[in-house]
Protein backbone atom coordinates (compact mmCIF):
# COMPACT_ATOMS: atom_id res chain seq x y z
CA UNK A 1 0.00 0.00 0.00
CA UNK A 2 2.95 2.42 0.83
CA UNK A 3 4.71 1.79 -2.56
CA UNK A 4 1.02 2.32 -4.48
CA UNK A 5 0.78 5.98 -2.54
CA UNK A 6 4.05 6.72 -3.37
CA UNK A 7 3.70 5.91 -6.92
CA UNK A 8 0.48 7.99 -6.62
CA UNK A 9 2.04 10.79 -5.11
CA UNK A 10 5.56 10.76 -7.82
CA UNK A 11 2.72 10.50 -10.65
CA UNK A 12 0.90 13.69 -9.68
CA UNK A 13 3.53 15.54 -8.70
CA UNK A 14 5.26 15.08 -12.44
CA UNK A 15 1.87 15.54 -13.94
CA UNK A 16 2.10 19.17 -12.05
CA UNK A 17 5.58 19.63 -13.30
CA UNK A 18 4.90 19.26 -16.36
CA UNK A 19 1.25 21.05 -16.70
CA UNK A 20 3.02 24.51 -14.59
CA UNK A 21 6.54 24.63 -15.85
CA UNK A 22 6.95 26.60 -18.98
CA UNK A 23 10.18 25.27 -19.68
CA UNK A 24 9.58 21.80 -19.10
CA UNK A 25 6.85 22.23 -21.37
CA UNK A 26 8.79 23.82 -24.05
CA UNK A 27 11.08 21.09 -23.74
CA UNK A 28 8.07 18.36 -24.11
CA UNK A 29 7.57 20.42 -27.38
CA UNK A 30 11.32 20.77 -28.28
CA UNK A 31 11.92 16.59 -28.19
CA UNK A 32 8.48 16.00 -30.19
CA UNK A 33 9.60 18.54 -33.34
CA UNK A 34 13.07 16.95 -33.37
CA UNK A 35 11.45 13.60 -33.72
CA UNK A 36 9.98 15.06 -36.95
CA UNK A 37 7.18 12.68 -38.93
CA UNK A 38 4.37 15.73 -38.48
CA UNK A 39 5.24 15.95 -35.42
CA UNK A 40 7.59 18.68 -35.53
CA UNK A 41 3.95 20.73 -37.09
CA UNK A 42 2.40 19.79 -34.11
CA UNK A 43 4.43 20.90 -31.78
CA UNK A 44 4.77 24.24 -33.67
CA UNK A 45 1.09 24.08 -33.67
CA UNK A 46 0.82 23.98 -29.92
CA UNK A 47 3.91 26.36 -29.47
CA UNK A 48 2.25 29.38 -31.82
CA UNK A 49 -1.78 28.88 -30.06
CA UNK A 50 0.71 28.96 -26.66
CA UNK A 51 3.38 31.75 -27.49
CA UNK A 52 2.33 33.94 -24.79
CA UNK A 53 2.77 31.66 -22.04
CA UNK A 54 6.11 30.80 -23.50
CA UNK A 55 7.60 34.16 -23.97
CA UNK A 56 9.38 34.58 -20.95
CA UNK A 57 10.30 31.09 -21.11
CA UNK A 58 12.24 31.69 -24.71
CA UNK A 59 13.54 34.80 -23.27
CA UNK A 60 15.58 31.96 -21.18
CA UNK A 61 16.50 30.27 -23.32
CA UNK A 62 18.37 32.91 -25.56
CA UNK A 63 20.72 33.25 -22.76
CA UNK A 64 21.78 29.79 -23.93
CA UNK A 65 26.18 29.71 -24.24
CA UNK A 66 26.80 26.75 -25.86
CA UNK A 67 25.67 25.58 -28.95
CA UNK A 68 25.12 22.42 -28.63
CA UNK A 69 22.73 22.47 -25.39
CA UNK A 70 19.18 22.13 -24.93
CA UNK A 71 18.73 25.79 -24.36
CA UNK A 72 20.09 26.76 -27.64
CA UNK A 73 18.68 23.92 -29.85
CA UNK A 74 15.14 24.94 -28.55
CA UNK A 75 15.84 28.86 -28.63
CA UNK A 76 16.89 28.39 -32.47
CA UNK A 77 13.42 26.69 -32.83
CA UNK A 78 10.90 28.33 -31.04
CA UNK A 79 12.79 32.13 -30.65
CA UNK A 80 12.13 32.62 -34.36
CA UNK A 81 7.94 31.76 -33.95
CA UNK A 82 8.56 34.79 -31.69
CA UNK A 83 10.55 37.27 -33.56
CA UNK A 84 8.08 39.92 -34.37
CA UNK A 85 7.40 40.30 -30.01
CA UNK A 86 9.56 43.35 -29.25
CA UNK A 87 11.56 41.89 -26.28
CA UNK A 88 12.14 39.00 -27.99
CA UNK A 89 13.41 40.41 -31.15
CA UNK A 90 15.59 42.80 -29.20
CA UNK A 91 17.24 40.06 -27.29
CA UNK A 92 17.96 38.22 -30.91
CA UNK A 93 18.80 41.44 -32.20
CA UNK A 94 21.31 42.21 -29.46
CA UNK A 95 22.93 38.23 -29.29
CA UNK A 96 23.51 38.83 -32.97
CA UNK A 97 25.75 41.76 -32.48
CA UNK A 98 27.81 40.84 -29.37
CA UNK A 99 27.15 37.13 -28.36
CA UNK A 100 30.64 35.60 -27.38
CA UNK A 101 30.12 32.01 -28.98
CA UNK A 102 29.96 33.00 -32.67
CA UNK A 103 27.94 30.24 -34.18
CA UNK A 104 24.83 31.53 -31.99
CA UNK A 105 26.18 34.99 -32.66
CA UNK A 106 25.80 34.39 -36.65
CA UNK A 107 23.12 31.66 -36.29
CA UNK A 108 21.19 34.92 -35.02
CA UNK A 109 22.58 37.20 -37.73
CA UNK A 110 21.82 35.14 -40.36
CA UNK A 111 18.13 34.30 -39.50
CA UNK A 112 17.36 38.47 -38.75
CA UNK A 113 19.23 39.28 -42.22
CA UNK A 114 17.19 37.12 -44.03
CA UNK A 115 19.88 34.45 -44.95
CA UNK A 116 17.38 31.41 -45.80
CA UNK A 117 14.52 32.35 -48.17
CA UNK A 118 11.20 29.97 -48.94
CA UNK A 119 10.72 29.54 -52.74
CA UNK A 120 7.61 28.29 -53.91
CA UNK A 121 8.58 25.15 -56.73
CA UNK A 122 5.19 24.04 -57.19
CA UNK A 123 1.21 24.61 -56.38
CA UNK A 124 -0.88 27.40 -57.38
CA UNK A 125 -2.61 30.18 -55.58
CA UNK A 126 -5.82 28.89 -54.83
CA UNK A 127 -4.29 25.64 -54.92
CA UNK A 128 -4.32 23.48 -51.06
CA UNK A 129 -0.76 22.20 -52.05
CA UNK A 130 2.16 24.10 -52.35
CA UNK A 131 5.54 22.82 -52.07
CA UNK A 132 8.52 24.87 -51.35
CA UNK A 133 12.82 24.66 -51.65
CA UNK A 134 14.75 26.52 -48.88
CA UNK A 135 17.44 28.62 -50.93
CA UNK A 136 20.06 29.40 -48.96
CA UNK A 137 21.87 32.98 -49.82
CA UNK A 138 25.36 33.08 -47.87
CA UNK A 139 26.06 34.21 -44.26
CA UNK A 140 27.64 37.80 -43.98
CA UNK A 141 28.11 36.56 -40.45
CA UNK A 142 32.29 37.46 -39.03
Amino acid sequence: MKIFISLVVLIVGIILIVYFSGRTQVYMLYKMHSLGSGLDDGATELFINNKQRYKQTVLDLLSAENPDSYKAQASFIFAELLLEDPDINQKVRMISESHQNKYIRCFWFDVLSGRFEQVKIAGEDGNNFAAYVIRDKGSKCE
